[in-house]
């Protein structure tokens, strides 16, 4: 299985070199996120979009035509009725695909993904609070997690709507105290604001979390091969 970790930055105004990106990350020839219109050029197999803001679905926020590749998400988006809901798993290219439904967002629904091609397993979680309850105890153990970045205090920025729906991300610290009894490695990517003030700083923050498991810091264009 070849990752290719295409983009690393939040629906944010700072960028760095490294991290001038949306959201993206090839999987074999299989892309899950379009935060970038570019993303395309790859000719994947299929999209996998873990929610639809527009740092993760850049056709949200501009004119684009019927996506020209089999693209599948947690929800319908009436301007692109091709997109195809996505509640279990697919096979792609070698690939199987299972939705993970997660916590991020009161207006859009969001799924990770598990991707498994027979010898190793992933997850991408894209933006996250958390897994949706009834999901966590069935993860399985994983050989990789690519997981949100946005912020690196405990506890992130979770906020809560009238119903007491929360919405927001959860901090680095504690997704790597969640994943990592299931999986060796853990990827951070999709920085906040906090990254930038001090790129090499924020690198070595992250990988300072790591113990048993490794804990480390996305670029744009990093590649991981299991």
């Amino acid at each position: 299985m070849r990752i290719e970790i295409l983009g690393t930055r939040g629906h944010i105004e700072p960028s760095a070199p490294g991290h001038m990106l949306h959201s993206g990350v090839m999987v074999n020839d299989v892309l899950f996120d379009l935060g970038e219109r570019s993303y395309l050029e790859r000719r994947p197999r299929a999209v996998f979009l873990t929610h639809l803001h527009a740092d993760h679905a850049f056709f949200t926020e501009e004119e684009h035509g019927p996506l020209p590749v089999p693209t599948f998400g947690p929800q319908r988006w009436d301007e692109h009725p091709e997109i195809q809901v996505i509640r279990s798993s697919r096979e792609v290219d070698g690939l199987t695909v299972t939705a993970v439904p997660t916590v991020h967002s009161v207006s859009y629904r969001s799924n990770a993904y598990l991707v498994e091609d027979g010898r190793s397993r992933i997850m991408y979680t894209g933006d996250l609070i958390s897994i949706q309850r009834r999901y966590r105890d069935r993860l399985p153990e994983m050989d990789l997690v690519i997981t949100d970045g946005s912020f690196m205090r405990e506890g992130g920025l979770v906020r809560r709507d009238e119903s007491g729906r929360p919405h927001g991300h959860t901090g680095i610290p504690n997704l790597v105290r969640f994943f990592s009894p299931l999986a060796p490695r853990i990827v951070f990517t999709h920085f906040g604001s906090w990254f930038f003030q001090d790129v090499e700083a924020s690198v070595k923050s992250i990988e300072a979390l790591g113990g048993a498991t490794s804990v480390e810091a996305a670029h744009d264009g990093m590649t991981i091969e299991l």
